[in-house]
C-alpha cells in the first residue's frame, strides 16, 4: 500500500522547510522523511523526496520568495492536510479508517509536487487561497498523528550519511 499523494507533498514541503531552518544538508531531512514514510507505507526512496524538494526550492528562488519561503512551505503543508482541492476541505474523519490510511496505487510524483506547489504559491501571492491559521504547527496537529510524530523526530548530521 502506498503513501497518499497529499502526505508525500506535505513531507516534501517539510523537507524544504526544515532545510531552510537548519544548517544540515538537505539529504538529512529527505532520509528522515523517507524512513518515516516507509515505516507506514510501501518504500518511499529518499532520492524521490529529494527530486521533489529541489525544484520547489529552485522555484522559490525564481520568484524571489526570500523571507517568505519558509512561510509558503508551511502554508502549503497546511493546505495539503486540510484541503483536497482549491477551497474544498478534506474530510478529516472518514467513515472508515483515518485520513492517513494508505492508497492502493502510487499517486505521487516529483513533478506532481512541483506543479501543485507552484499553483499554491501563485494563489497565495494573489490572495485567492485561504490563509493558514496563525500559530498553526503541524508537529502538534491532532488530525495527523503519524505525520506529526515524524515531524517531531529529531535529526542529526549523521543521518545524512
Amino acid at each position: 500500500m502506498y503513501c497518499p499523494a497529499w502526505i508525500f507533498n506535505a513531507a516534501t514541503a517539510r523537507v524544504a522547510y526544515e532545510f531552510l531552518n537548519s544548517e544540515m544538508p538537505i539529504e538529512t531531512f529527505a532520509k528522515k522523511y523517507a524512513s518515516g514514510l516507509s515505516e507506514s507505507f510501501a518504500d518511499v526512496p529518499w532520492e524521490l523526496i529529494l527530486a521533489a524538494t529541489t525544484p520547489c526550492l529552485e522555484f522559490l528562488s525564481e520568484v524571489e520568495a526570500g523571507e517568505r519561503a519558509a512561510e509558503f512551505l508551511n502554508d502549503y503543508v497546511y493546505h495539503e492536510i486540510y484541503f483536497e482541492k482549491v477551497n474544498v476541505p478534506r474530510k478529516l474523519k472518514p467513515l472508515f479508517g483515518t485520513i492517513e490510511d494508505s492508497t492502493k496505487s502510487m499517486e505521487y510524483t516529483a513533478e506532481g509536487v512541483l506543479v501543485s506547489f507552484r499553483a499554491f504559491v501563485y494563489r497565495m501571492r494573489s490572495n485567492t487561497s485561504s490563509p493558514t491559521p496563525a500559530g498553526w504547527d503541524p508537529a502538534v496537529d491532532a488530525n495527523i498523528p503519524k505525520l506529526a510524530e515524524l515531524i517531531r523526530k529529531e535529526t542529526s548530521i549523521l543521518d545524512a550519511l
